[in-house]
């Protein structure tokens, strides 16, 4: 029992969420989510210490990978080896890094596979003078130390950032409960933003955002997002951006040389591979990877010379259709100075970077002003020596209490006294008055210059921009990224992209589709399941749709291209949309009609239908004839015929003008003839005036010159008159076409 006397029994409901918060509390401070003072994550930030404790500057001879990871790991990060390689490969990358922190040599990856990097075996690195730029005040007392894992050594909590490295280089982490993706962006504008903040606090975002113009990512490309947008993610601290690739027309080639942030270009080569085995792309004749070391980015798609499409609008659906163009995210997720996350907006990021770097400064002036001071001590000590070299000298050589005895004799501090009698004699009477008196006025001087800017708000800001100044001067680059507001991409016409040969789509009575190759195909030679029959026909296109109208009066779309084979006994219409039960279709036309129809029901309501109208992407169709009480009749083109004869199941006949039916998009329509209450419509069809029409009966059919259907003409919605009963059952009319 003794062996569990240590042990406190605890409930489980309690445990669980204190540990899991502790958990979540390292992770968000201690592994994910950069600070504010430095742009860093604790990873990055004590490899960049171990590698400047170790002396591996920029000014140094590159030395192994491995050697810095077995550091980190064992002074500062207990963690594993792999994740630490890769946190420092990363900053290795330009591809990756804006502002690169180390210098690596061997293979560190690259843009087309960054993970394809050697072991750190093989590798070698060294500080870039940016990342010792980030260090250069670390030893004057700028930022706090704490303890490393296990006590035994000190690190920095933060670097002493000389601009604000939080919006310089590429930042991702995922956390518990919470991210952060902050883009990269050009230094040289985020000086200018951070001045602009310092001459006037009180500044809006957008004055900002007119310094600070967007993101400036490491792969280059262009931002096409609108600058609204823009400004909506400054202000909110999330948001996204589209990049592009940038690319340019040599003869009939399109040649990609950047790519968004992150894409690698065998995806891309890939994917648009696919488009062409798909018979997607017809109009490119080839895609060629020229990409090396001199060009780490050149992708090269070949147009056909006989080709009538617009080569850019080519490149235009490329972005579309491939990752030559993606949405990054953006979330201005940091630690700040109170210690906690937190989302803001690029002029909380600034104002808060300009309150740590301010003291930072004041506490590197204070150090320095301690060192001056302890100086200039040590000065006016030396002086008292020098004017009373002779004594000094007799007392240091006769006296067994030589300290004490300078002390009471000149009123030296033990300090002053310690320091003359640390001197060797050689020195000290080779000692000058006027270099003494020169570096004391020296030290004088400073000491007050320093006063006076470590108590002036303003003289800091100074140092500052001084600061900031210098690091442009050494570090200031162009912008990588253009930024032009551009609309989102446009597809091709599906026409263009796949290719088109006559087709024959065939429905049967209980529903069963089909398409077969060609226009000559019969419906009437083809087999159908037991107890089923031919029903509707379209001559049309593969790349075309066919518009499918069912006896309630809704339209349905389906594309060809989706339809089995007619070698096959097809598939059930249900697979490609979702109609009513016992739906019965009642006429099938191309996508790519051009005329508008006529739709009438067989209670004598009808109008002219846009053909526009006709298409719809929803599975359950798309109402066109809004009175669900009564059967549609198969629709007519309307064409250029000016008249419509309307017959009944009773052999009453109306003929009237087209224009007396409205062109709606979708409706009831106007009332077509009047019908008695047993009565119904059996056909009708539009036909020119002047010309015959032919109608069909039971017992036989008869076409009907102008001078025949004369007597029938008469005003929509009336009657109409009875045709011979000779005809017997009327079962359809139609044109002379």
């Amino acid at each position: 029992m003794s062996d569990f006397k240590n042990i406190i029994p605890t409930d489980l409901t309690t445990f669980a969420p204190e540990a899991y918060l502790n958990y979540s509390m390292y992770v968000i401070l201690d592994r994910a989510i950069p600070r504010i003072q430095d742009g860093l994550k604790p990873v990055q930030r004590r490899i960049l210490y171990a590698m400047s404790e170790l002396g591996i500057g920029s000014s140094s001879k590159h030395k192994k990978s491995a050697r810095t990871i077995g550091d980190v790991l064992g002074k500062f990060h207990p963690h594993g080896d792999t994740a630490c390689y890769e946190a420092m490969v990363i900053m290795a990358q330009p591809f990756n890094y804006l502002n690169t922190l180390i210098d690596g040599q061997g293979n560190w990856g690259s843009q087309d596979d960054p993970k394809s990097f050697a072991a750190m075996r093989y590798t070698e690195a060294k500080l870039t003078s940016y990342a010792e730029s980030l260090m250069k005040e670390i030893k004057q007392d700028t930022v706090p130390f704490i303890s490393n894992f296990d006590g035994t050594l000190t690190e920095p909590m933060y670097l002493p950032s000389q601009v604000p490295n939080i919006l310089l280089n590429t930042t991702t982490g995922i956390a518990v409960g919470m991210a952060t993706d902050i883009p990269s962006h050009n230094i040289v504008e985020v000086v200018e933003a951070t001045k602009a903040y310092i001459d006037n606090p009180d500044i809006g975002i957008p004055e900002l955002v007119e310094k600070l113009k967007g993101p400036d990512l490491a792969s280059g490309g262009i931002i096409v997002s609108s600058k609204q947008d823009i400004l909506k993610m400054y202000q909110t601290g999330s948001g996204s951006i589209r990049a592009r690739a940038k690319y340019h027309i040599e003869g009939n080639d399109i040649i990609f040389t950047e790519i968004p942030y992150k894409v690698q270009g065998t995806k891309v080569i890939e994917s648009i591979a696919g488009l062409m085995n798909a018979k997607k792309l017809l109009m490119v004749d080839d895609i060629r990877d020229e990409s090396d070391h001199m060009n780490p980015v050149r992708l090269v798609i070949c147009v056909k010379k006989n080709s009538k499409v617009d080569i850019h609008k080519v490149a235009e659906h490329l972005f579309s259709e491939t990752d030559l163009e993606v949405s990054l995210k953006a979330n201005f997720r940091l630690i700040g100075l109170d210690g906690k996350p937190e989302q803001k907006n690029i002029h909380k990021i600034i104002k808060e970077w300009c309150i740590f770097r301010h003291e930072s400064i004041k506490k590197r002036i204070n150090f320095r002003l301690r060192k001056v001071t302890s100086r200039l001590h040590l000065v006016e000590g030396l002086l008292i020596a020098f004017l009373n070299i002779d004594k000094v000298i007799s007392i240091i050589r006769s006296s067994d209490t030589p300290k004490a005895d300078l002390i009471s004799e000149f009123g030296l501090t033990e300090i002053q006294a310690d320091y003359i009698l640390d001197t060797k004699l050689r020195q000290l009477a080779k000692l000058e008055e006027f270099t003494l008196n020169k570096e004391k006025s020296e030290l004088e001087k400073e000491m007050v210059k320093l006063n006076k800017t470590v108590s002036s708000p303003k003289s800091i800001d100074r140092e500052i921009k001084k600061d900031m100044d210098t690091v442009i001067k050494e570090h200031g680059t162009e912008r990588k990224t253009e930024i032009i507001e551009n609309p989102l991409p446009q597809k091709l016409d599906e026409s263009l992209l796949t290719p088109s040969e006559p087709v024959t789509v065939i429905l049967s009575e209980k529903g069963w589709v089909r398409s077969g190759k060609g226009h000559e195909i019969n419906p009437s030679t083809l087999q159908y399941k037991t107890g089923d029959s031919f029903s509707l026909e379209i001559k049309t296109d593969s790349n075309k749709d066919s518009i499918f109208i069912d006896n309630s009066g809704k339209s349905f779309s389906i594309q060809n291209k989706e339809f089995p084979s007619a070698r096959s006994l097809g598939d059930p219409i249900t697979k490609f949309i979702s109609p009513m039960p016992n739906t019965r279709f009642v006429s099938v036309f191309s996508s790519d009609i051009k005329d508008d129809m006529v739709i009438a029901s067989e209670n004598g309501y009808g109008f002219i239908c846009e053909h526009a109208s006709f298409y719809t992407k929803q599975k359950k169709g798309k109402v066109i004839f809004t009175d669900s009480k009564t059967q549609i009749l198969p629709l007519k083109p309307i064409m250029k015929f000016d008249m419509i004869a309307v017959i009944t199941e009773m052999g009453h006949l109306l003929c009237f003008p087209s224009s007396d039916l409205p062109l709606l998009k979708k409706g009831k329509g106007n009332k077509l003839i009047s019908l008695s209450p047993d009565d119904k419509v059996s056909s009708y069809t539009p036909y020119m005036e002047g010309e015959s029409i032919v109608i069909y009966g039971s017992d036989k059919e008869e076409r009907w010159t102008s001078a025949k259907i004369s007597p029938f003409v008469g005003t929509r919605g009336r009657k109409g008159k009875k045709i011979p009963r000779t005809f017997g059952t009327i079962h359809s009319i139609s044109n002379n076409t």
